[in-house]
């Protein structure tokens, strides 16, 4: 994926594999990625050089209790970078709250 096709909505598991994707073009969504569901994002999905980075600050707002957060990343690629807005929210059970469901990466053009 290009640094522009990796804008959208995801719904990560806990071991990182997309259980939803819907893309974002012109900052408008623009539908669903059928082909991205049930791949790892940080292993086949996101092909910037510092997913690492990435994944690191998706598990810290995983192991945290808060339900939302949000932050300013750069995705870089070779001798480019993409500044995206990260919004982060949790899905929990509707029995029990205290454990989570899935997570809500949102990525946006900054």
């Amino acid at each position: 994926m290009t640094a522009q096709e990796l804008l959208g909505l995801f719904e990560l598991d806990a071991a990182g594999k997309v259980l939803y994707y819907r893309m974002e073009s012109a900052g408008e969504p623009s539908g669903t990625s059928p082909g991205i569901v049930g791949r790892n994002f940080y292993n086949e999905v996101a092909n910037f050089e510092n997913v690492e980075d990435f994944r690191r600050c998706v598990t810290e707002f995983t192991r945290s209790d808060t339900p939302a957060h949000s932050f300013d990343f750069e995705c870089r690629y070779g001798n480019s970078a993409q500044r995206v807005k990260v919004l982060l929210a949790r899905i929990c059970e509707s029995v029990n709250r205290a454990n989570t469901k899935s997570i809500l990466v949102y990525l946006k053009r900054k």
